[in-house]
């Protein structure tokens, strides 16, 4: 393939990603019985949660823009079968697995235990995506309408916060923006991750649209009172006026009572009022609110214009993960498990920020970033014939992850058809 060259209509990454499905695995045998999607590099043969659906809705979506019906079909069977593949191996209390491999269905134990963390909640909005393009019948749908409201009941039943009506993390691993610094090394079941919160949020609009459209009437009441609990939440919570940022919360504020010899028991009667503490990290997910349909244009602008700009979020390359400012900004550190979110350009990131940008009124912004974010890609392709997984929002070099497509793949839906 000749090397992409940065254009209006970017014909070449199109191209490139109609390629991807070289990373899509039959498994000959194992515990896992259907085709699915990997994001090939050094996960060839994995199955991820949230990166199979971004990874499928980009190829989805182009074949829908550009009305080529043979890359639908050719994405078909691996967008069933990794739907398939999570919801066979659903848990009783209706946990799914947030990666699987043939040889192991659960590698992270999701199953075993309420104190670990199962996958990130976007089943919803793969149903969603499936039904919509023609690759479900109703009876399957249905059926997985119904495996998604369990994953979201076990959501609460594990993991919320009475006091705010969050859900936290149980741990901080397998939280896909893996060092979070409001999640990573910090203590189990303290962080309502406003990453977390949103899509949930967004998850559960996204099955509230099937119930209502199936007649399923007790689950879009469900939907409905979950929707309006998270965004009450979210902006009662979350919301910071004067940082102009939507920020996760630690919930670990508690009364502590302790006896003394003299005064009784110190605290006694000064219970906490508040049910959290917003951590002020300005990172590329204080954005996500806006992008399920919270926060008013005046907050979106004020976020706009504070938060993404230069020495900030915003860099010639792409929009940073982590803001420059923070003090635990280092994006070119090069280590896994977890991966670095701490500033690295990742494109799922500027992906959900373009098109939140591109609905919230700023399409001048937007164009803009899409402009950076497939020279970006361009520049890799001419200098390593390939993509990598993340970047140097200094340099634009890629860090980590040669050979690496998955919600890459998100660029082609960047610029016009």
């Amino acid at each position: 393939m000749s090397a992409l060259t940065p254009s209006a209509d970017f014909g070449r990454l199109r191209q490139f990603v109609r390629q991807a499905l070289t990373n899509a695995y039959r498994p000959a045998s194992g515990l896992l019985r259907h085709p699915y999607i990997s994001p090939g590099a050094q996960y060839a043969a994995e199955l991820w949660d949230w990166d199979s659906y971004w990874f499928l809705y980009a190829l989805l979506e182009l074949a829908r823009q550009t009305g080529d019906d043979a890359l639908r079909q050719s994405a078909a069977p691996y967008a069933i079968g990794t739907l398939r593949n999570f919801l066979e191996h659903q848990g009783d209390d209706g946990a799914i697995p947030l990666q699987m491999r043939p040889d192991d269905a659960d590698t992270f134990d999701c199953l075993a235990s309420r104190d670990n963390n199962m996958a990130k909640p976007f089943f919803g909005q793969l149903v969603l995506l499936l039904w919509e393009h023609g690759l479900l019948k109703e009876d399957e749908t249905k059926a997985a309408v119904k495996a998604v409201l369990a994953f979201h009941a076990c959501y609460d039943a594990r993991y919320l916060h009475e006091g705010t009506g969050l859900v936290v993390w149980a741990k901080d691993w397998g939280i896909g923006v893996d060092d979070d610094p409001c999640a990573w090394g910090r203590p189990p079941r303290s962080c309502a991750s406003v990453f977390l919160n949103t899509c949930l949020l967004r998850d559960a609009q996204a099955i509230r649209g099937l119930c209502r459209q199936f007649g399923m009437e007790e689950g879009f009441t469900t939907c409905q009172a979950r929707i309006e609990r998270l965004s009450r939440a979210l902006e009662t919570f979350c919301w910071d006026e004067r940082e102009s940022a939507f920020f996760s919360l630690d919930v670990q504020c508690q009364t502590n009572l302790t006896p003394h010899r003299r005064f009784g028991t110190l605290n006694k009667g000064l219970a906490t009022f508040w049910q959290g503490l917003k951590m002020k990290v300005l990172a590329w997910q204080c954005l996500l609110p806006f992008w399920t349909g919270l926060g008013t244009q005046a907050q979106m602008d004020a976020f706009v214009a504070e938060n993404l700009r230069p020495g900030r979020l915003w860099s010639e390359h792409g929009v940073r993960s982590l803001s420059q400012d923070e003090p635990m900004y280092a994006p070119e550190v090069t280590r896994g498990n977890p991966s670095n979110w701490l500033g690295p350009i990742w494109l799922v990131a500027n992906y959900i920020t373009w098109e939140t940008l591109m609905r919230r009124g700023h399409a001048a912004k937007a164009a803009e970033l899409a402009h950076n974010i497939t020279t970006l890609l361009a520049a890799d392709f001419d200098r390593n014939g390939c993509l990598h997984e993340f970047y140097s929002p200094e340099s634009g070099a890629g860090v980590m992850g040669a050979g690496f497509m998955s919600w890459n793949a998100l660029a082609a839906l960047m610029v016009p058809a």
